[in-house]
C-alpha cells in the first residue's frame, strides 16, 4: 500500500495507524491522528471505536489500495468530509460533496434553536407554522427540521421551505432528504434569499440562515477545506457581511407578524450585525446566542 507496506506483508491496523499518522503530520495536517483514525476505520467500514478494539485487524487489499488514494487525497489537503463522502453532524450522517459547504459544528446551535423555536410555537397554539431554511446548501439544518417535526409537517402544523440559489447545492439537500425518508416533507426552492422566482405566497414565521460570512481576504491565503469547498458558499464580501445584511434587508417586508429570525455569524460580527438591525424599519428584539466557545454565534430577531 505505497508507503504503508511492511517487508512483513499487509500491515495491521495498530501499524496502518502510526504510519498514516505520521504521514499526514509531516503533510501538514492540524490533526493528523484523527485524520488517520477516520480513514482507516472508514477502509475497515468500521467505526474508531471497532478500530481500537481491533489493532491487528488487516484491511483486504481492495480496501487497502483505497486508503492509499484517501492518504494521498488528505496529504494535499482535502477535507475529510469529502473523502468519506459523509458528515456525522448532529448525531446525523450528512451526505456532502463539492456541491456544497460542510456542515460545522457551530451550525448545530442554529439547527437547535431553530428546533426550539418551532417547539415553543407549536405548544402555544395550533396556528400554522412556516419555517424558511435560507442557504440550505447540503440541507443538513433542514434534515435536522425535517426529522424532529415529521409528525408535524405530515399533519400540515408545520411547512418547511429550504431554498439555494445554487441548484447543485439544491440537489445535494434533495439527496439527504431522501436518504433519511423525508423528501416528500420540505419543498426545495431556487430562490435569492427569501425573495424571487419560486417563493410561497405565505411569509415564513421562521427564517433560518447560514449564510457565507467569511471575509473576502481570507480567501487570498486560503489553506486546508476553504481550498476545496464552494468559495459562493463562504465569501461573504469585504467584511464577510454582505449576504446577511442582504437578508436583513428583506426581512421587514419578507417575515411574517411576531416571526423570528436565526442567523448564524462569525467571530467578531456581532455588533455590526445589531447596527445594521436598528437602522431598519421593523421593531425586532435582537439576541445573541454563544457557541461553546463563548462566541457570539446566533442572531436572534423577533419581530415585535
Amino acid at each position: 500500500m505505497g508507503q504503508l507496506e511492511t517487508d512483513e506483508g499487509a500491515p495491521t491496523a495498530a501499524a496502518l495507524l502510526n504510519a498514516a499518522s505520521e504521514r499526514l503530520r509531516r503533510s501538514g495536517s492540524p490533526s493528523p491522528r484523527l485524520d488517520a483514525e477516520l480513514l482507516i476505520s472508514h477502509a475497515f467500514s468500521r467505526d474508531r471505536a471497532w478500530l481500537h478494539a481491533h489493532p491487528a485487524a488487516e484491511l483486504s487489499s481492495e480496501a487497502a489500495t483505497a486508503l492509499a488514494g484517501w492518504l494521498r487525497r488528505r496529504e494535499a489537503g482535502e477535507p475529510i468530509a469529502y473523502i468519506r463522502g459523509f458528515k456525522e453532524w448532529l448525531s446525523l450522517r450528512v451526505r456532502v460533496d463539492e456541491r456544497a459547504l460542510i456542515p460545522r459544528p457551530e451550525t448545530e446551535l442554529l439547527a437547535e434553536s431553530a428546533i426550539a423555536e418551532i417547539a415553543s410555537r407549536l405548544t402555544r397554539d395550533g396556528a400554522p407554522i412556516l419555517a424558511w431554511d435560507v442557504g440550505t446548501g447540503s440541507g443538513a439544518v433542514a434534515l435536522a427540521l425535517a426529522l424532529r417535526f415529521s409528525s408535524a409537517l405530515a399533519l400540515g402544523r408545520v411547512r418547511l421551505v429550504a431554498s439555494d440559489l445554487s441548484p447543485d447545492a439544491l440537489e445535494l439537500a434533495a439527496e439527504n432528504l431522501a436518504a433519511n425518508g423525508v423528501g416528500g416533507l420540505a419543498t426545495l426552492v431556487c430562490a435569492d434569499l427569501i425573495s424571487g422566482t419560486g417563493t410561497p405566497q405565505a411569509l415564513p414565521d421562521l427564517v433560518v440562515a447560514n449564510l457565507p460570512y467569511v471575509p473576502f481576504a481570507e480567501f487570498a491565503f486560503a489553506v486546508g477545506s476553504l481550498r476545496y469547498e464552494p468559495r459562493a458558499a463562504l465569501d461573504g464580501g469585504p467584511d464577510g457581511l454582505g449576504l446577511v445584511r442582504a437578508l436583513l434587508a428583506q426581512l421587514p417586508e419578507r417575515l411574517a407578524a411576531h416571526g423570528v429570525a436565526l442567523l448564524e455569524i462569525g467571530s467578531g460580527q456581532a455588533s455590526a450585525v445589531r447596527r445594521f438591525i436598528d437602522g431598519l424599519p421593523m421593531r425586532a428584539a435582537v439576541t445573541t446566542l454563544p457557541d461553546l466557545a463563548g462566541v457570539d454565534r446566533v442572531v436572534r430577531i423577533a419581530r415585535l
